[in-house]
């Protein structure tokens, strides 16, 4: 059977159903697609972050060596 008559055949017994059950589906594919985007975001972030951090502490060594030439 081909999903154009599984669907024509769904929402000719039961539309509501349906409809509801796909707006669910449709809820949680969302929430599970933003979720792993916040997921990415926030390592992003926190790679970020580390890498912030690798740099200020560079500059801290480069002030000091700066200090001991004078």
């Amino acid at each position: 059977m081909s999903l154009e008559k599984i669907v024509e055949s769904a929402l000719a017994e039961q539309p509501i159903e349906m409809k509801e059950a796909f707006e669910e589906a449709m809820k949680e594919r969302i929430a599970a697609a933003l979720e792993e985007k916040y997921k990415k975001m926030a390592k992003e972030s926190d790679d970020m972050e580390d890498e912030d951090e690798a740099d200020e502490d560079e500059d801290e060594d480069e002030d000091e060596d700066k200090d001991e030439d004078e």
